[in-house]
């Protein structure tokens, strides 16, 4: 019975892994998002933000550069309170109590912050640069910095 729920738990992971290495664009998920109203669309859209701005500011900070890290930071914390609000949206909608809210949110961000990170690595290892010359990552990073509009377009407005 313990090996089947094992099984199971990295079966579950390995999907939402899987799911947040895709990083399919912003673009492609409000597509792929306007044929049904998922409202956790929103959430993962947000915690794509929360984990790019965490890896920027990690960046930021390994340079020395603390004002920057921190304001990155800050706006992280500010995706992760957007993304926590939906989901006790979401689940009040639903009928649920939100439990440990804050928590799941940390957790869904950590993975796909490390697939950022990974990303990061590539790049830098490939081009001598982080953001500069991807393309998808220099786009995300510049809807990321603008969190009212980020937030309308996400919700297709």
């Amino acid at each position: 019975m313990k090996s089947a729920k094992f099984l199971w738990i990295v079966l579950v992971w390995g999907a939402a892994s899987a799911q947040a290495a895709d990083l399919k664009s912003f673009d492609d998920l409000r597509t792929q998002y306007q044929t049904y109203k998922d409202p956790t669309r929103l959430s993962y859209m947000y915690n794509r933000c929360a984990a790019l701005q965490l890896n920027v500011s990690a960046l930021l900070a390994r340079k020395g550069q603390a004002k920057g890290a921190s304001d990155f930071e800050a706006l992280a914390q500010h995706y992760m309170v957007l993304s926590e609000a939906n989901e006790r949206e979401t689940d009040k909608k639903r009928g649920l109590k939100s439990k440990d809210t804050m928590k799941t949110v940390h957790r869904n961000v950590g993975v796909v912050s490390e697939v950022y990170s990974q990303r990061l690595k590539d790049n830098f290892s490939k081009r001598g640069e982080y953001i500069v010359g991807d393309a998808q990552l220099e786009s995300e990073l510049a809807e990321c910095n603008l969190p009212d509009d980020f937030k309308k377009r996400a919700m297709g407005n």
